[in-house]
């Protein structure tokens, strides 16, 4: 009876699904190729920006309750000058560079263990680093924000813009 009730269930399914298999196909052959060539023609784009951003440095923080507030007002203000800020309130993406590119550049981050987030375009690549570790060892345990910062800049490979106090 259980046999029964499942064919039964399954030959609809067949007699649908198969037909609207075949009227797709044509759609998916139009379809595939354009969202390929839409996608190669995006890459190149994001290698163009690459290229001409290359030696940018990016610090990536997000909306996170407990840690947004100390990062705008203890961290960025002593952030080398020659570092960009990305900061992502939700999924949205603020930043002075093309959100696609920026969004593209997030998504393939290779290091990436929460925010905040450091990324440097070097020689037509990104590098990345997730400095979620230290970060919370300065905000929740007291450890000194100056080794942060000494990372930070170590990253970039910069000097240390200001006194910290």
């Amino acid at each position: 009876m259980r046999k029964l009730k499942n064919i039964l269930i399954f030959i609809p399914i067949i007699i649908i699904g198969i037909p609207l298999f075949i009227l797709a196909i044509p759609f998916m052959i139009v379809i595939i190729p354009i969202g390929h060539f839409q996608r190669k023609k995006f890459e190149k784009k994001y290698a163009e920006f690459l290229n001409k951003n290359n030696g940018k440095n990016f610090f990536c923080y997000n909306n996170r309750k407990n840690s947004k507030q100390y990062i705008e007002e203890d961290i960025v203000p002593n952030l080398n000058d020659g570092i960009e800020i990305v900061y992502l309130n939700g999924k949205k993406i603020k930043s002075e560079y093309n959100s696609e590119f920026i969004s593209e550049a997030l998504y393939g981050l290779k290091h990436y263990n929460k925010f905040p987030h450091l990324m440097k375009i070097r020689n037509g690549k990104l590098i990345d680093k997730s400095i979620n570790n230290p970060f919370y060892g300065v905000l929740n345990m007291n450890k000194s924000k100056v080794e942060l910062l000494t990372k930070i800049n170590q990253f970039f490979e910069l000097n240390v813009k200001k006194n910290v106090a």
